[in-house]
């Protein structure tokens, strides 16, 4: 009886092992479809309760299906750069996966945006992804709202109203034709730039429906020329469509000889009407200069300052005074997260204002390249980004 038992043992081990690995064998490919769990779920190597856990997945994770198990009671999905099973009975098939956000497209932030620990403004702020910023969500809020991702080694989740898809239009053969002294509005998020092309620096990110008159349009007619907050940028045309609701107005002030007029931010002045000429000093934000002559353009103007006769770009003037814009209801709070000097500018080169200890409570007006612009009691000033939270 010993020897019969022995064999009958062993041909059970043999066939349960023989079953495990049909089941992987035999797995269904599933069309990338995407799940959403329906309870705390374990994470498994394997098809099966019989391989080792690996970890959970809460209520309401997005997950994209690889696999399906030959019985079908069995799914393997990616999770964080690894290949694991769960079971199927606690997927049910998310609805809105072909119209809300696209796992593993490329998206970009279209503000800059706080990153919390969780799907929700209840959890704590981890760092700030800056606008503009390519990511790639990694899963989504079952409710859609929220998408997690990776900044800077950092995982963590944003709002998803503060991401647009990249767009991948490829330029027209023709220009847009737009006309000065119409008016447009922008058909999506927009970058407008400090010049006619995507070599210069972006002066601003114009929201959809943003109104735009031209005042100039270049040769080529790619590129348009208008006033918008008080300076002189462009745009590309191929963004722009009329806006037929408003009535044709009037074309923007351009500088007018012999009056005086207003920086409208730090400015080179020049011994030419070019920025190849040279550089004979700086005028500073909102500073009052009188405007002598133009080149034939009017795009240079010829201004007295500080006993200095120069040229400066014409599209950083106004006739109006331009007052410090109070922004305080723009900022948003952070907490130090560690003893951490305050600079007079974005760099470790400016000098300190004041050292702020640790989990002490700041205001923050804006983040640029790592360095965020705060105040602390009545300091304001610069400090890095990465130390508060």
């Amino acid at each position: 009886m010993k020897s019969i038992d022995k064999v009958i043992l062993g041909g059970v081990v043999v066939a349960s092992t023989i079953g495990i690995n049909y089941n992987i064998a035999s797995a269904d490919i599933v069309s990338q479809e995407i799940y959403t769990t329906t309870n705390r779920l374990n994470m498994r190597k394997g098809p099966s309760t019989d391989y080792t856990l690996v970890g959970t997945l809460d209520k309401g994770v997005k997950v994209k299906a690889i696999e399906k198990s030959s019985d079908g009671k069995w799914v393997k999905i990616n999770y964080n750069s690894q290949n694991v099973w769960v079971n199927f009975a606690y997927l049910q098939k998310d609805k809105s996966s072909n119209n809300d956000i696209k796992l593993d497209s490329q998206y970009e932030t279209t503000a800059n945006v706080n990153m919390r620990k969780g799907p929700s403004t209840d959890y704590t702020k981890i760092i700030i992804v800056p606008a503009q910023t390519k990511i790639t969500p990694i899963k989504s809020s079952s409710d859609g709202k929220w998408v997690q991702i990776n900044y800077k080694n950092v995982t963590g989740w944003i709002s998803a109203q503060y991401i647009k898809t990249v767009s991948t239009t490829p330029t027209p053969t023709q220009p847009n034709k737009v006309e000065v002294g119409k008016k447009y509005k922008t058909t999506e998020y927009v970058r407008a730039r400090k010049g006619p092309g995507t070599s210069y620096d972006v002066a601003t990110v114009l929201a959809k429906g943003t109104q735009v008159v031209p005042v100039e349009i270049l040769k080529s007619g790619y590129w348009a020329m208008f006033k918008y907050n008080n300076q002189y940028m462009y745009v590309c045309t191929d963004y722009l469509e009329a806006d037929n609701q408003s009535a044709t107005p009037t074309e923007p002030e351009k500088p007018i000889n012999g009056k005086d007029y207003y920086t409208t931010a730090n400015l080179n002045i020049r011994d030419g009407a070019s920025t190849t000429s040279s550089k004979i000093g700086k005028i500073p934000n909102g500073t009052k200069v009188s405007v002598v002559d133009f080149n034939s353009n009017k795009t240079w103007a010829k201004v007295v300052y500080n006993n200095k006769t120069g040229w400066v770009s014409a599209q950083y003037l106004s006739t109006k005074s331009q007052e410090p814009e109070q922004k305080e209801d723009t900022y948003w709070t952070g907490t130090t997260t560690q003893n951490l000097n305050m600079r007079k500018g974005p760099s470790t080169d400016y000098s300190i204002i004041i050292t702020i200890p640790k989990n002490s409570d700041v205001k923050i007006y804006e983040t640029k390249s790592g360095w965020a612009k705060i105040k602390y009691k009545s300091y304001e000033g610069y400090c890095s980004a990465l130390f508060i939270k």
